[in-house]
């Protein structure tokens, strides 16, 4: 089938049924693209409300943060490694 029948065969219907196949067509071209990144997917998802996404974080939270990773000290634990007591176990 053409894509003039097609329209001719549309012209052809009732007014009832040619807002469905306007409704049809406006949510096949509100599909994602499947070449979206996925900073585009969560703009799109945002926009349709299926999600919320956070505010965006300031310099200074950014900078506070920064300074407590850089800030953490790792905890020397003795004895025999927790991965190593799990394979023996299994034994």
């Amino acid at each position: 089938m053409s894509v003039n029948e097609v329209l001719d065969a549309v012209r052809a219907l009732s007014p009832e049924d040619r807002a469905q196949v306007r409704g049809l067509i406006d949510s096949l071209q509100e599909t994602p693209s499947p070449l979206m990144t996925e900073d585009e997917f969560e703009q799109y998802l945002a926009a349709k409300g299926v999600i919320t996404l956070p505010e965006p974080r300031t310099e200074e939270e950014r900078a506070r943060e920064q300074a407590e990773f850089e800030a953490y000290e790792q905890i020397k634990v003795g004895g025999t490694p927790l991965s190593r007591m799990i394979i023996e176990e299994r034994r």
